[in-house]
C-alpha cells in the first residue's frame, strides 16, 4: 500500500491578495482589507507591501494610517474570499480525490486553508 501523502495549503493574504489581483495595479500598492471587530475598524488581511511598511494584521486602521497616510484600503468580504476558495478546492480536485476545506466553523466561511488529501 502506497503511503498516504496529505497537502494542506494555507493563504495568510487571502484576501489582501484576491483585493489587488481584481485592482491590476502594475506596481501595487500597500493595501490592507478592513474590517469590524467588536465594533473597531481593524487589518483583517495585509498585503506583503503593507507588511514592508510596518503594518500587521490586527492592527487598529487608525494606527495603520498613522503609519503610513497613503494607504489602501478595501472592505472585508468573508462571502467573496469563501467563494474564492471554493473555485480553488474545485481546481484543486483534479488533482486529488478528496480536498476539504480547513480552518473556520460550520457557520462562518473559512478564512484562507484547504487540505488535499491522494
Amino acid at each position: 500500500m502506497a503511503a498516504r501523502r496529505i497537502l494542506s495549503l494555507w493563504f495568510p493574504r487571502l484576501a489582501a491578495e484576491r483585493v489587488q489581483r481584481l485592482r491590476r495595479d502594475v506596481v501595487p500598492p500597500p493595501l490592507v482589507v478592513v474590517g469590524d471587530v467588536n465594533g473597531a475598524q481593524v487589518l483583517t488581511s495585509v498585503s506583503a507591501e503593507a507588511e514592508a511598511v510596518g503594518l500587521r494584521e490586527g492592527q487598529g486602521l487608525r494606527d495603520a494610517t498613522a503609519i503610513y497616510p497613503n494607504l489602501l484600503t478595501a472592505p472585508a468580504d468573508p462571502v467573496s474570499e469563501a467563494r474564492f476558495l471554493a473555485v480553488m478546492r474545485r481546481w484543486a480536485g483534479q488533482f486529488s480525490p478528496w480536498v476539504a476545506r480547513a480552518g473556520g466553523r460550520d457557520d462562518r466561511p473559512e478564512r484562507d486553508g484547504a487540505s488535499l488529501r491522494r
